[in-house]
């Protein structure tokens, strides 16, 4: 019976992902984030031949705003939605499997290996990132792996780690100092030649994209090409009271300080506790206002902490990780059943929207340029290219809604002759009431009169 407690646990660490991944087999909430259209853009540009570009922005300059890995992992699946949502949840169990050996690696036992893996495969960041066109699990996975080898004592084995750290780098700009963390570790286990193999190679691919970077962007673009073209992104001390204050939600803080506790009743065998502290640090730090999901990189780590913590408990150590295991993963419960009806949403809007996709594509010049929030997949069916509008996180919530409600100023200054509306704009970003308030708006504005309107998704087009 207990040897098969760790494949029930590892089995079960599946189920979340593997369940909300085939619920979502035909992507329906593909642009519904921020970034999502940027993937899938730069990827159907790889696999149409016409090489790394944001194909959907006008004069479809070279893509910059994202490292290339990601796109490049789905270009051979960019065709096919239900293809590429399952090549997206292979990361999934690829991350959990890695995590395990993490832990064994570590002392741990399998039962309490395969524990940790069903912590993670419950976590809402890790579940959604199963389906959703961003990096996350990727960006995991390839951590993950630099991690394990990294523990190995060989130069194959830094060699290997340096390769998989150089591919997070590819997926997340932001891993490069915290990786590089990694390193002063090595050198102070005297690992000199493991340390200069991974230094080498992730400085020298760090010097590459930076340079590809430098050379394509613009760091004087302005207006809504400028959000495009200029890639840089700034760290600084300015931003660490606001970003504090956007992870400072209870559950996150206490799940900290409890893998704080943990690691440091421990002594410390991994170089992953490094990576955690400057990533932390990194991400504190950032002009990017940190979410939930930006802590998937370390989740591993702080849910290791937690269990480390609660088995230091006396007498009761067991039975206190078994029950707090069982709360974590209950109350991921909640937020996963709206996304679940978020998807409901989705997949009903979809006809609408391809409604509207065709009427466009009737009805409008191949050289109409648009203001919509979703740019990549209005081009990736219509061949119109446009622009969409990207706010800063830091904007109060009234101040959101001034500005995409300025939407018919912001396409007027860029010349667009078209604005496309749906009810599902900015969905990450807005609640319905707001949505409601935004598109009231851009209604007040006379400047684009409405051209084809079908239950909330509506055209408009310059009038002046």
């Amino acid at each position: 019976m207990l040897r098969l407690l760790p494949w029930t646990l590892l089995l079960t660490a599946l189920l979340p992902s593997a369940w909300f991944a085939f619920s979502a087999r035909d992507l329906p909430q593909l642009g519904s984030l921020t970034e999502d259209s940027l993937y899938f853009s730069a990827g159907l540009s790889m696999a149409d031949g016409r090489g790394y570009r944001m194909a959907s922005v006008p004069g479809e300059p070279v893509q910059t705003r994202v490292p290339p890995l990601f796109p490049a992992y789905l270009a051979p699946f960019a065709h096919s939605r239900t293809l590429l949502s399952w090549m997206l949840w292979v990361m999934a169990p690829t991350s959990l499997a890695l995590v395990f050996f993490w832990a064994r690696q570590q002392g741990w036992e399998h039962w309490q290996a395969a524990l940790l893996c069903l912590l993670l495969g419950s976590n809402v960041s890790f579940v959604l990132g199963s389906a959703s066109l961003l990096p996350d699990l990727l960006t995991l996975a390839l951590l993950l792996s630099a991690v394990y080898a990294l523990e190995q004592d060989s130069r194959a084995a830094a060699l290997l780690a340096a390769i998989a750290a150089a591919g997070a780098y590819l997926t997340s700009v932001a891993l490069l100092i915290p990786l590089s963390a990694m390193v002063p570790l090595l050198i102070f286990r005297r690992r000199y030649a493991q340390g200069a193999i991974f230094s080498v190679v992730l400085l020298a691919t760090a010097w590459w994209w930076r340079s590809f970077v430098g050379a394509h962007s613009d760091p004087s673009a302005q207006g809504l090409a400028g959000w495009y073209l200029n890639t840089q992104v700034k760290s600084s001390f300015g931003y660490l009271i606001g970003n504090v204050a956007a992870l400072a939600e209870p559950g996150i803080v206490i799940l900290a300080l409890t893998a704080a506790y943990g690691w440091s009743r421990v002594r410390v065998a991994s170089v992953y506790p490094a990576f955690g502290v400057a990533y932390l640090v990194a991400i504190l730090l950032s002009e990017q206002v940190p979410q939930a999901r930006t802590l998937l990189p370390i989740m591993p780590l702080l849910l290791a902490g937690v269990m480390m913590a609660l088995a230091a408990v006396p007498r009761y150590g067991i039975v206190a990780t078994i029950v707090a295991a069982l709360v974590l993963v209950g109350r991921a419960a909640v937020p996963l059943r709206a996304e679940y009806e978020n998807l409901d949403r989705y997949k009903a809007f979809h006809p609408l929207r391809s409604q509207a996709y065709f009427w466009i594509d009737a009805n409008t010049p191949a050289s109409a340029r648009f203001l919509a929030s979703d740019d990549a997949m209005l081009h990736a069916v219509t061949h119109r290219h446009g622009f969409s509008l990207h706010p800063s996180r830091r904007l109060t919530q009234a101040a959101l809604i001034q500005f995409l409600g300025n939407a018919p100023l912001f396409a007027r200054a860029e010349g667009l002759d078209y604005i496309l509306l749906t009810p599902h704009d900015y969905a990450s970003l807005l609640t319905v009431g707001e949505r409601l308030q935004v598109q009231a708006k851009i209604e007040a504005d006379s400047s684009y009169k409405t051209v084809y309107s079908n239950d909330g998704v509506m055209v408009k087009r310059r009038s002046f």
